[in-house]
């Protein structure tokens, strides 16, 4: 049998069939194979054969029996019987098959022995609990180990139990992993020590006004200095709790950040009714994660408030410039007008241009960049503050990098109360800083000192040369790294995991003559004219558009004419009954209609921007309150993306999906989203200049949003990139189409040693140069103008291991390839792993520059993956049509909630259309049956909105699909 997909678990364990099942189902479950159906023949009657195919596709569904025979689709009875060669067998029929009760028996048992499926046996628990104590150790919930105990027992062909014995096994291994962890938590922290730290979190905060607890949870206010004051001041009290000795290392941070979630906004009343050990473990998790969380929010506000500074600098450095000239225009003017005054002698005109010479006389400076240091060196309140505040972060450096011996220094002349730098100070000084730092003047000497440190810690913090140990996202490069230890017994199973040679002089060589092949197709190219070599530059890259042909409108818009319209409410139930959405948010089956329209709430509220209040006028059923416990269930990042693998998963098993793609090939690329200027991670869209952050999606071949992430704008975002490539659990990419911002060297090199090929979409293509390592013997003559010989193979050997071992560290999860690659940035170039990186980046680079240039296919495939992108986002602009407002957006896992459930709701809107394109080509009386060729399907996307009403009051008929959505359906006569 195939492997489990994630639209597939809302049937494990089921014992009837659905109202409905699309193609999906009866393509994964109910189309058998010629061995399947000749056993059919064989044990079988005639008149029973559709009956034992039922028995059959039903086990390989859910991995359990059929137990109801009442309620069948009739149009999976057809399909079953055509495929015997036989009339379609009619309900009243296969219930008059199994008047006799034997009957159903024999066909379950024959369906169990042809599947190789077994009853559970008594000893079940001694191999389940122990795969279930170590899920615990990520698991959120009992639920959700119930949901993997049944796809562990499916996998082994066990028949699923009854739902109390597997829930009882889940609770026994929570518990022991939960146990676990409190003696690991005791075991630092003991009972009296944890008990003084409560009382401190229980009490009221006296500038606040509230529960410690409470303003504990509150985010960032503003993007300013007071605002960086409050999270230092949150650091130090948890630190004086001595929170951060508090050794986690041993837990997953998902563990970590599923307890800490579990507290987020309680009152200090309710945590009270807290039993140990949730009591303790949800309280030190949440002062572990608020300190990580409130270090890289002090970190981030630190850098943004030094850039401001800077670009206020500089901006007053280009407006001296402008008065210099305005002012000397002036002066010109006044020589003009004594030059011609009768009074004046030629010995006074003289003496009057000489004052005027020198009162025009500004202070020269080399470049503008020396200005700005010059007017960052005079008195700035601002600029002392913000370095005072980041001087209270446990700063820790690496042993060539100074930013933490500056920081100690001026530190030390603070305490003494020193305004002047002494004339020999102690410590290194950039050489950009110099003139200021050795000048006259000291205690401009000292302001510069300052400017420069601040400079410098900024860059070092993103670089990972410095960095804070109790920080999530700004901690040490070498702690983004497999353990030395661990690496050295484990290397050899890295390098095959990722199908890398243990010495890199195979896989250089093979490079380099990939590369040597390349160039002299492109210098054949350029010879034969199809390239031109100009000014020093590459031309001839224009593609021509193709023609469009007319029979593809008229084919699309038929198909679509066929698919009508449909209300949001309609379309969300009928995906929810075919891959059980809910029921993964929730981690169990919805029990009322109250608790599943919450669901489907809070995913509007998330997803269409749009406040509680808003939402309730939309969904009249539910009050703002109870919208906002839904929106709830969609911060927990991990579940919401389960939730959109299932439609994903459930969209791709389509047959009209083939005609799209093959899932080998996605796109990358963000869409911003407006939010409230106040929020403290807002930037300025530069396009369209209102405050945004983005959401990074990625668009697979076949027209479904296999990832998505919340980013901070004006970033780089190959990081992003490549985390969703490596994260995403549906397909194996080959190729990830990205746009300049998701490009730099160095992520090349890491997606290549990754397994898949980053393809980006560069600006300003023919100015790019073609870059060979430097002892290459014969480079092309004809493209002498655009090679730049200036890879050193030797410092990628030299690095090699330590190069593998950093993509070992992202593919195996011990860090991710957002923080990782924003650590080995343009900023570190110090790092001897970044300068190797990147000489490896600039080898596959000028490969993919040279297919780049000579592919017209190439190029039409990575412009048409991204234009997909694109389009899914005028998809998700019709969806997301407004600005969320300040409460909003403040805290991560809010940001988390907005961009899954946003891509929740695209994806449901694309399996949606996708899946009645399907039966409208393939289904009964569909355009395939007229049509002999369907290639224009390559051509018909279904991003197609304008038949989805996503506005207006709602109506959800639950009632219409609650035997499949709800685990305790409402009567007829109740819901009168």
């Amino acid at each position: 049998m195939a492997e489990i997909h994630r639209w597939q678990h809302q049937y494990l364990g089921a014992t009837i069939f659905p109202k409905t099942l699309s193609a999906v189902e009866f393509r994964a479950f109910f189309t058998f194979s010629e061995d399947e159906l000749a056993a059919m023949r064989k044990r079988f009657r005639t008149n029973l054969r559709v009956a034992g195919a039922l028995h059959l596709g039903f086990l390989k569904m859910t991995g359990n029996l059929l137990e109801e025979t009442q309620v069948i689709p009739s149009k999976l009875l057809r399909h079953i019987s055509a495929q015997l060669d036989l009339p379609a067998l009619t309900i009243a029929s296969l219930k008059a098959i199994y008047t006799r009760p034997k009957t159903l028996y024999e066909h379950q048992w024959w369906a169990m022995e042809t599947l190789g499926f077994s009853k559970a046996p008594p000893e079940l628990e001694s191999g389940l609990l122990p795969f279930l104590s170590q899920e615990a150790r990520y698991a959120a919930s009992v639920d959700a180990l119930v949901e993997r105990a049944k796809e562990w027992l499916y996998q082994r062909r066990y028949l699923t139990p009854a739902d109390r014995v597997i829930r009882d096994i889940a609770r026994r291994a929570m518990a022991e992993s939960e146990g676990t962890l409190f003696r690991l938590f005791r075991k630092q922290i003991p009972a009296t020590e944890f008990r003084r730290i409560e009382s401190s979190v229980l009490r009221t905060h006296e500038k606040a006004r509230r529960s410690v607890l409470e303003w504990l949870q509150q985010p960032p206010r503003k993007k300013s200095i007071n605002a960086l004051r409050e999270r230092i001041e949150r650091i130090e009290f948890i630190k004086s709790l001595g929170i951060h000795k508090l050794d986690l290392d041993s837990i997953a941070i998902e563990k970590i950040r599923s307890y800490a979630g579990q507290l987020q906004g309680i009152r200090p009343a309710k945590y009270k009714e807290l039993k140990d050990p949730t009591r303790t473990l949800r309280l030190l998790c949440f002062l572990k994660m608020v300190l990580m969380q409130a270090s890289d929010a002090a970190i981030m506000l630190g850098g943004r408030l030094t850039t401001r500074i800077v670009r206020t600098a500089y901006d007053k450095a280009k407006l001296t410039e402008a008065e210099g000239a305005l002012s000397l225009a002036k002066a010109l003017e006044q020589v003009f007008e004594r030059v011609d005054d009768p009074a004046l002698d030629a010995d006074e005109f003289r003496a009057y241009v000489r004052a005027l010479r020198e009162s025009q006389k500004p202070r020269q400076f080399p470049t503008r960049a020396a200005a700005a240091r010059w007017i960052l060196s005079e008195p700035n309140n601002q600029l002392r503050s913000l370095l005072n505040e980041m001087q209270k972060l446990d700063i820790e450096a690496e042993p060539h990098d100074p930013g933490k011996e500056r920081i100690e220094y001026l530190k030390n002349l603070y305490e003494q109360r020193i305004v002047a730098l002494p004339a020999t100070p102690t410590v290194h000084t950039p050489s950009s800083w110099k003139d200021i730092v050795e000048g006259e003047d000291r205690e401009r000497a000292l302001r510069g000192l300052e400017a420069a440190t601040l400079i410098g810690l900024r860059k070092s913090l993103r670089s990972g040369a410095v960095y804070v140990d109790h920080s999530e996202k700004f901690r040490g490069r070498h702690r983004l790294m497999i353990d030395a230890d661990d690496w050295e017994q484990d290397k050899e199973k890295r390098y095959a995991q990722l199908g890398l040679p243990n010495q890199p002089e195979d896989f250089l060589d093979a490079l380099v003559a990939e590369l040597d092949a390349k160039l002299k197709e492109l210098d054949v190219a350029v010879q034969s004219g199809a390239l031109q070599i100009k000014g020093g530059n590459l031309h001839g890259l224009r593609d021509r558009a193709r023609e469009v042909d007319i029979a593809v409108d008229r084919h699309k818009d038929e198909l679509f004419d066929r698919i009508g319209v449909v209300q949001l409410p309609d379309l969300i139930l009928e995906m929810d009954s075919r891959v059980g959405f809910s029921k993964i948010l929730l981690g169990r089956t919805a029990r009322t209609p109250a608790e599943l329209l919450q669901v489907y709430a809070g995913m509007l509220a998330h997803g269409t921007a749009l406040d509680a209040s808003a939402v309730s006028l939309m969904v009249p059923q539910l009050t703002p309150n109870q919208i906002l416990s839904g929106m709830q269930y969609f911060e927990d990042r991990d579940v919401v993306r389960a939730a959109n693998d299932a439609v994903v998963s459930f969209h791709r098993r389509l047959r009209i999906a083939s005609y799209w793609g093959d899932g080998t090939l996605a796109s990358a690329d963000m869409m911003s989203l407006d939010v409230s200027r106040k929020i403290w991670v807002a930037r300025l869209d530069p396009k369209r200049g209102v405050p945004s952050v983005g959401t990074y999606t990625h668009v697979s071949d076949f027209w479904s949003v296999i990832y998505d992430m919340p980013i901070v704008l004006n970033e780089r975002q190959a990081g992003v990139a490549i985390e969703g490539a490596i994260r995403q659990r549906e397909v194996e990419l080959d190729r990830l189409a990205v746009d300049t911002h998701g490009y730099t060297e160095f992520a090349m090199a890491i997606a290549k040693l990754l397994g898949f090929a980053l393809c980006p979409r560069l600006k300003r293509i023919s100015e790019r140069r073609f870059y060979v390592p430097t002892g290459m013997k014969t480079p092309p003559e004809g493209l002498r103008e655009i090679i730049i010989p200036n890879i050193s193979l030797r410092r990628i050997r030299e690095e090699w291991d330590q190069l593998v071992r950093l993509t070992a560290s992202i593919e195996t999860g011990h860090s991710t390839a957002t923080v990782a690659l924003a650590r080995y940035g343009s900023a570190s170039s110090d790092s001897p792993i970044y300068r190797a990186g990147v000489h490896l980046g600039r080898l596959i680079r000028s490969i993919y520059l040279c297919d780049y240039c000579l592919s017209e296919d190439l190029r039409r495939t990575v412009h048409r993956i991204l234009v997909h992108g694109e389009a899914v986002h005028t998809l998700q602009r019709a969806i997301n049509a407004g600005s969320f407002s300040k409460p909003r957006g403040q805290h991560e896992e809010e940001l988390y909630a907005v961009s899954g459930s946003l891509t929740l709701l695209t994806n449901l809107c694309l399996a949606w259309t996708a899946a009645h394109m399907d039966e409208a080509v393939f289904g009964d009386n569909g355009l395939a049956q007229t049509m002999e060729n369907l290639d224009w399907l390559q051509h018909a996307s279904p991003t197609h909105s304008g038949n989805i009403n996503f506005r207006g009051t709602f109506s959800f008929p639950v009632s219409d699909y609650q035997e499949w959505l709800l685990s305790e359906p409402v009567r007829a006569n109740a819901r009168k």
